[in-house]
């Protein structure tokens, strides 16, 4: 028993024995290492591979360790190769350093694995084709993981932890495998509570190596990681990725600059992740935050939201992206098959946030030009919106773009087929708001772009449709006050190639335009508002193609050009079948007129007739014309073109009617023919005596192109420094020229009426590569710049190879202004031209006889003077033989020139050409030189006269340039007033800085009267330093420059005046005192002392404080304010005047004087706004003491015209010469109330011996406008009161008119064209026969009455016989006509002869008329002298025996005291028969006196005292009457204001001080 147990057990213990030495045995390396070999040739042998293994160590229990692992398989494409080295080559599937698997044992047992440790250390890894669908490959630093509850029944893995580091894998996946349609049999879950990865590479190729995505993770954790292999699930709790890089790369597609999609690299990224789920093709990833930087400088710094996507549908409920300038949120739904082209799904997004400007160029930079992306305002641009559809069709709302400084943007609409242009449609409305899109403006030319401009605030509200080529608009534009209606359709048909056929575009449009401020839009174009529609319809644009066809229709209600506002302009036009009509027809204040176009197109050829009817042209509200014209007319143009080289155009322009006031002119018609063909070019004018007539070889274009190679010829030669005339002539055209013009043709007036006149231009030149040139020039009486030259020649032709030339200008002896003779003639020749001047005075002296040689030198121009002894104002002069004067191409000037004369007079300009350093340094030195000489001889030169000394030095260098100077003028007199011994002497130097310097003073006697010192900086907008100074200026040195010496000024300036800054806005500080200072006129007899306050200038203004001007009675002008230039493009005036009984005129009569006597005013005024928009506001008050006389001493008042042309006026057609008139100030404006005192006394003198003149009293209200469009306008009444009028007319000796009480001039708005109402009378006494030799003496008045207006006059004679009632009767039954010529007759003869009866002529009665005549003239020029109004009258009569009586009477008066004292003496002395009889008597000398003497200043209270020793009563006979009596007068509204006492008047303040803002204000509103 024993031994069978024994056997048992050793039986039973065997295996077990054996199991456990075996177990024993593995964990000896040798058998270790036997046993790895053994397994490692079974694998060998079963796989196909070479597989090895350098060592294995396994430790109890389970902790395995192998080492050197290495698995090769041979490479399949290399298998069947005849060569043998490349049939023995291997792939590596497997190289691993080391390998270490730890598991624990007894969980074995239950089907659990417990891994404490697999670690992997320095493996590679190539797939090889063991897996179909991809190959990986790659090295792997280190891959370590513990695995603590592997189940293998239940298919369960749960890992702990995992470490991947050092790795870079690649996975490339295969386009060429079979779908696996074998069931999956795989129920394995993992879970995987972390994953780290650390410096780990991965790369995923597509199929074909198409895309390629590579990522890096510098260190990643993934925790609670589970994947379901069975359900294809895959989820991770968290992901932690930092140190990352990301790049996606198409390469199919070439990158581009920017951000390019097809190539991201994402660098510097950090990725955190709250969860990620991957289950059926559906990924959801909760994104928590991530940064990242694209290679494209694209930088988000904030990255969260949730992305999910499956197979039909991608979605990102809340996204939000941050980067350092821009911040967006967005949701988007979108189906996968959104953008396919069939069935396509739908896609829904919502977008907010804003995008700056680095990002914004990142996406679209490339499809931005450079010049908008420079331009491109930098803050960032507001995007809000939602946008649901497909490539078929979209809709969009809400859609909100706001970039600030730039536009704002509202739209919603649809569009749909995206992906076919040619069925694109869409509808959108839309709002938008612009401000400043200067980005959009920048895509222009530069040049363009100065010109053009957006402005701010465009307003934009519409609809825009399109379907297809088909597009259509309906747009409400805004800006400012202006606004715009646009209606639109286009159909732009394409052609073949896809481009635009403007051939068949079809548009309409219709525009309504509301006070458009064109302005805004062409800064630089003096365009203002726009109101206006236009319509059109058509199609093409090929206006030479029969195919195009418009109607268009445009309607200008008004437009402002600067200062033209027009408005009523109509223009239609009409095309079709390659006939074209077009009419423009204009109704507003400068052009009343209709333009007709019509034509006949084609593709080769065109013929078009232009006409014209005009039935208004204001020219001068246009401002061709300086004084009020309108022109109407009719024209016509012609034209006919093959669109090649043949062109004619006929032109004729005819009834012509020009109107200026009340003249009209019809000159004759203008008509213009031209035609050119490729040989010959042929042109015609005529006007009247205009003709023009040229002729040419050629076509145009051959013209141009022979003008062009003369004008290189003659440019080559002059560099060349050679001129070959024959050369030149070659280059001639063959043409010629021929002008013949008198004055009777409707240019020549034109140019009269613009202010140059002459009597015949006489031209013909011709030209040819023959003869070369020749030509004459004739101009009689040419009147130009207020010069008159009456005669002009000049002649030019070609002698041999010599192009000579010859002029001649010519005054004769009546010419007004200067009588002289001047010469020129002189030739070209090969280095340059000879030329000699000569001028004659009006004696036939020589003043001037120069010769000239101007000679081409290698290196400049050289000048000298051919003939070594000129003559300069009339004295000759030795020059030096040698004498030049250089001009050299460096811009060096060398000279050496010495003229002398007699009396040590001389002239020398000579260089210093030994300083090489120099460009120039030159002396001009002058020696006792006689001005009146030299400059009296040179035609309309400045009267100037003195003996000038001194020197003037020029010294100029590369880098510097210094100027200094010394001049003397003894006696110096300027335009006749002389100024005394005048000096000079300065210096200017430019400074290396950059800055200019200027040093200098100005002498008077030879003291010292002003300095100037300063610097001047041109850079940028330039800088100014510099003190002017003063010491006892004398004023009267601007006395010459101002005509005729109207006004002047006397005494002396001091001061000191600094100024620095930039010129366009200096600071100007000073103090400038006047010593004895007067500002006189000697014609007018003013004289006013300027108060020697000081005036003082700061902050660049010139400050009037309490400035004092008084008169010779003390009466002073105070002005208050200031003249602001610290821009002195705009300065601004803002003064305030005001003076009460001011002396304005107080003088006595002068051989100059144009007034005298005394003129008393009050006056308040104000002058403000800027110097060229002045506005002047002010009322004058004439004072009753007034007591002027004016001297009319070129009167338009004549006694030789006819009787009903009083005042004789200058015919449109005159030759007489026009004076040049100077242009007013722009925009001065100017409103002033004139009161005159009814008792102010005025004389106006018709000649210069006062026997002719208007002596007035009266007084009225005026109102005086003036304005640069207006000019001035008077209305008012001036009443006349009491006056006398001694005048001659034709036929009519001098009388001595007096001028009723109550007449008046009527002003109601021409100043020279009042409407008058004024009485004249005198009294005459003539013999009144009854009978054979009996007659009797009767009182007639006799007179003119004025009515109408002063151009057109209505002119009357009246007669009466008031105190003889059978005379009165008489005349009373007479017509108007016959009491006229009563009048008359009794006015220049003194007799009164009636229904054609001669018996009461005689021949003592017109002697006696005559006699009155010549003793009013010499008595009242030797008593008006000394103050008197003298009147003498001499009455005969004969008695019933035919004896004679004579009464002489006299009649003389005087004022005193400013007028407010008159008194009136009168006398009679009579001779003859009846001497002794009658009850005259000539002891009663004086039988008429009367004293009147004015109480008030106002001249409403009068006292008069009187006696009358020729008054008659019917009872008593001849009487002598005394008396006296009280006059007052007033001005009534009505009744009741008889009752009103107090004066009303009040005393006007000063003129408020208008704020120089408030000013500018006002002017940029008038400006608007």
């Amino acid at each position: 028993m024993k031994k069978y147990v024994k056997w048992v057990a050793v039986t039973f213990l065997t295996p077990i024995l054996l199991i456990i030495l075996l177990a024993v045995l593995l964990y000896l390396p040798p058998v270790q290492n036997w046993a790895v070999k053994q397994v490692a040739s079974y694998a060998s042998e079963s796989t196909g591979m070479d597989i090895s293994v350098k060592q294995v160590r396994l430790v109890f229990p389970l902790k395995l360790g192998v080492e050197g692992v290495k698995v090769l398989q041979p490479v399949d494409s290399l298998k069947n190769s005849s060569n043998l080295a490349l049939r023995n080559q291997k792939d590596t599937v497997a190289d691993i350093q080391k390998m270490v698997v730890d598991v624990q044992l007894l969980p074995l047992f239950e089907k659990q694995v417990m891994v404490d440790e697999l670690n992997f250390t320095n493996m590679k890894v190539n797939t090889t084709n063991f897996i179909h669908e991809a190959r990986i490959k790659g090295d792997v630093g280190n891959l370590r993981l513990k695995a603590h509850g592997i189940d293998l029944g239940k298919e369960h893995v749960n890992v702990n932890h995992a470490l991947l580091s050092d790795a870079k894998l690649s996975v490339e996946l295969s386009d060429t495998v079979p779908p696996d349609t074998t069931p999956s049999s795989n129920f394995w879950k993992i879970n995987i509570q972390q994953l780290k990865l650390k410096n780990t590479d991965f790369t995923l190729h597509m199929p074909g190596d198409t895309l390629q995505v590579n990522a890096y993770f510098g260190n990643a954790l993934a925790q609670t990681t589970y994947l379901d292999l069975y359900k294809g699930l895959y989820e991770v709790g968290h992901l932690d990725w930092k140190g990352g890089r990301v790049h996606y790369d198409n390469n199919f597609e070439r990158p581009v600059a920017g951000m390019d999609f097809n190539h991201l690299a994402l660098a510097n990224m950090a990725l955190k992740a709250d969860s990620f789920y991957f289950c059926d093709s559906k990924i959801d990833v909760k994104i928590k935050e991530a940064q990242f930087k694209e290679k494209s400088g694209l930088q988000v710094d904030q990255l969260y939201g949730r992305f999910v996507m499956d197979s039909v549908k991608l979605q990102l409920p809340d996204l939000y992206l941050r980067t350092p300038s821009s911040n967006l949120q967005t949701t988007v739904d979108m189906e996968l098959n959104a953008f396919a082209d069939k069935n396509p799904g739908k896609l829904m997004a919502q977008v907010h946030g804003t995008m700056g400007r680095p990002d914004l160029f990142l996406f679209i930079g490339d499809a931005l030009p450079k010049p908008m992306k420079n331009h491109w305002p930098f803050y960032p641009m507001q995007v809000d919106g939602s946008f649901i559809g497909n490539m078929q069709r979209a809709s969009f709302s809400g859609l909100k773009v706001i970039l600030p400084t730039a536009f704002n943007l509202n739209a919603d609409g649809y569009v749909a087929n995206l992906t076919d242009m040619s069925q694109f449609r869409a509808n959108v409305d839309l709002k938008m708001k612009t401000y400043n899109l200067g980005f959009i403006t920048a895509m222009l030319d530069p040049s363009l772009m100065r010109e053009i401009r957006v402005p701010s605030g465009i307003g934009i509200r519409g609809n825009v449709k399109v379907d297809g080529s088909k597009y259509a608009t309906r747009l409400a534009i805004s800006e400012g006050k202006g606004s715009m209606k646009v209606e639109a359709k286009v159909d732009a048909k394409t052609k073949r190639d896809g481009s635009l056929d403007m051939n068949r575009l079809a548009y309409q449009a219709k525009v309504q335009a509301r006070n458009i401020q064109a302005k805004h839009f062409l800064p630089k174009q003096d365009l203002h508002t726009f109101t206006g529609d236009i319509e059109a319809k058509g199609v093409g644009t090929d206006f030479l193609s029969p195919r195009t066809y418009l109607v268009a229709h445009a309607k200008v209600n008004q437009v402002r050009y600067g200062k033209y506002n027009l408005t009523n302009v109509i223009a239609k036009a009409h095309v079709e079948n390659g006939r074209v009509h077009a009419d423009v027809d204009s109704k507003n204040h400068y052009l009343n007129g209709l333009v007709t176009v019509d034509a006949l197109t084609h593709t080769k050829d065109i013929q078009a007739t232009l006409t014209a009817d005009v039935r208004n042209l204001d020219l001068y509200q246009l401002e061709i014309t300086k004084k009020p014209m309108n022109a109407a007319l009719c024209g016509q143009i012609d034209l006919r073109s093959n669109l090649k080289e043949n062109h004619q155009i006929w032109a004729s322009m005819n009834d012509i009617t020009l109107r200026s006031g009340d003249k009209t002119y019809r000159p004759l018609g203008v008509d213009v023919d031209i035609f050119t063909r490729r040989d010959t070019t042929h042109a015609i004018a005529n006007c009247g005596d205009f003709h023009l007539d040229m002729d040419a070889q050629g076509g145009y274009k051959q013209l141009l192109g022979q003008v062009e190679r003369l004008q290189k010829e003659m440019l080559a030669q002059l560099k060349r420094r050679h001129i070959d005339q024959v050369k030149i002539r070659n280059s001639f055209p063959q043409g010629h020229i021929c002008l013949n013009t008198g004055k009777d043709n409707f240019i020549s007036r034109f140019v009269n009426y613009m202010g140059c006149q002459f009597k015949s231009v006489d031209m013909d030149l011709n030209a040819s590569p023959v003869t070369g040139l020749n030509g004459y020039l004739n101009v009689d009486s040419l009147v130009a710049s207020g010069i008159q030259l009456d005669t002009i020649r000049a002649l030019v032709h070609t002698q041999g190879d010599t192009i000579r030339y010859s002029a001649r200008v010519q005054n004769n002896k009546n010419n007004p202004q200067y009588v002289f003779r001047a010469l020129v003639d002189g030739e070209v020749q090969d280095l340059g031209s000879n030329i000699k001047a000569r001028i004659y005075d009006a004696n036939n002296r020589l003043g001037v006889d120069v010769g000239l040689a101007a000679m081409l030198q290698p290196n400049g121009v050289k000048l000298a003077l051919i003939d070594t002894h000129p003559v300069l104002g009339y004295k000759k002069f030795s020059a030096n033989d040698d004498n030049y004067l250089m001009l050299s191409d460096d811009g060096r000037v060398s000279a050496d020139l010495v003229l002398k004369a007699a009396g040590d007079m001389g002239l020398r300009v000579y260089s210093n050409d030994e300083n090489t350093e120099a460009l120039q340094d030159l002396t001009v030195s002058m020696s006792n030189f006689n001005l009146d000489k030299i400059m009296s001889v040179i035609p309309y030169m400045p009267d100037i006269s003195g003996i000038m000394n001194g020197d003037f030095h020029v010294i100029q260098t590369k880098e510097e340039l210094s100027v200094s100077s010394n001049l003397q003028i003894d006696n110096m007199v300027y335009e006749k007033c002389p100024m005394g011994d005048v000096g000079t002497e300065f210096t200017y130097m430019p400074k290396s800085d950059g800055s200019h310097y200027v040093d200098g003073f100005l002498t008077y006697e030879g003291e010292e009267v002003a300095t100037v010192k300063g610097t001047y900086k041109s850079e940028g907008a330039g800088y100014l330093d510099a003190e002017v100074g003063m010491e006892k200026l004398p004023l009267h040195f601007v006395n010459g420059f101002v005509p005729d010496q109207i006004v002047g000024l006397e005494g002396y300036g001091e001061g000191k005046v600094t100024m620095k800054g930039a010129l366009s806005k200096l600071d100007v500080e000073g103090e400038m005192y006047l010593d004895s200072a007067y500002l006189v006129s000697v014609p007018y007899g003013v004289s006013m002392r300027f108060a020697n306050d000081p005036v003082r200038i700061k902050d660049s203004k010139l400050l009037f404080e309490n400035f004092m001007m008084y008169a010779n009675n003390e009466s002073p002008l105070n002005i208050q304010g200031n003249l602001d230039f610290s821009n002195v493009e705009n300065m601004m005036l803002d003064v305030r005047m005001r003076a009460q009984d001011f002396l304005l005129i107080d003088s006595k009569e002068k051989a100059r004087s144009e007034a005298f006597g005394k003129a008393y005013v009050n006056f308040y005024g104000s002058m403000q706004g800027a110097l060229s928009n002045l506005r002047m506001r002010g009322k004058l008050d004439v004072l009753g003491k007034t007591d002027m006389t004016y001297l009319l001493r070129e009167s338009e008042l004549s006694t030789d015209t006819q009787l009903d042309e009083l005042v004789k006026f200058t015919d449109f057609k005159s030759g007489k010469q026009v004076a040049v008139v100077k242009p007013t100030i722009e925009g001065f404006d100017m409103l002033l109330s004139v009161s005159i005192d009814e008792s102010a006394h005025i004389l106006c003198a018709l000649n210069a011996d006062k026997t002719n003149y208007i002596d007035l009293m009266g007084g009225g209200d005026l109102q005086m406008r003036y304005n640069t469009a207006d000019g001035i306008q008077l209305t008012g009444r001036y009443t006349l009161n009491d006056g006398k009028m001694k005048y001659s007319l034709p036929v009519i000796p001098l009388k001595t008119f007096d001028i009723q009480d109550g007449s008046y001039i009527q002003f109601t708005g021409d100043p020279f064209n009042p409407t008058l109402s004024i009485t004249a009378t005198e009294n005459i006494r003539s013999t009144v026969n009854e009978g054979e030799g009996n007659g009797r003496s009767v009182d007639f008045v006799c007179g003119v009455k004025l009515s109408q207006t002063l151009e057109k006059p209505g002119i009357q004679f009246i007669v009466s016989a008031s105190n003889d009632a059978t005379i009165q009767d008489e005349l009373s039954s007479m017509s108007v006509e016959e009491r006229g010529k009563i009048a008359i007759t009794m006015l220049a003869s003194g007799m009164y002869l009636a229904n054609g009866n001669t018996s009461s002529f005689s021949m003592n009665s017109a002697l006696t008329s005559f006699l009155n005549s010549e003793i009013n003239n010499i008595a009242g020029s030797a008593m008006r002298s000394i103050g008197f109004d003298v009147g003498m009258s001499v009455d005969n009569s004969t008695n019933a025996a035919g004896g004679v009586h004579t009464d002489y009477n006299f009649k003389f008066a005087k004022r005193f005291f400013n007028n407010r004292l008159s008194f009136t003496i009168g006398g009679q002395v009579s001779t003859g028969a009846d001497l002794d009889n009658s009850a005259k008597d000539n002891s009663m000398f004086f039988n008429n006196v009367e004293l009147q003497y004015r109480l008030n200043e106002k001249a409403s209270m009068y006292v008069r005292a009187f006696y009358n020793g020729n008054t008659y009563d019917w009872l008593e006979g001849q009487i002598g009457e005394y008396g006296g009596g009280f006059t007052w007068r007033r001005k009534l509204s009505s009744f009741k204001d008889i009752f009103r006492f107090k004066s009303s008047d009040a005393q006007t303040p000063m003129p408020a001080a208008t704020n120089v803002k408030e000013l500018k204000s006002e002017k940029n509103e008038n400006k608007e």
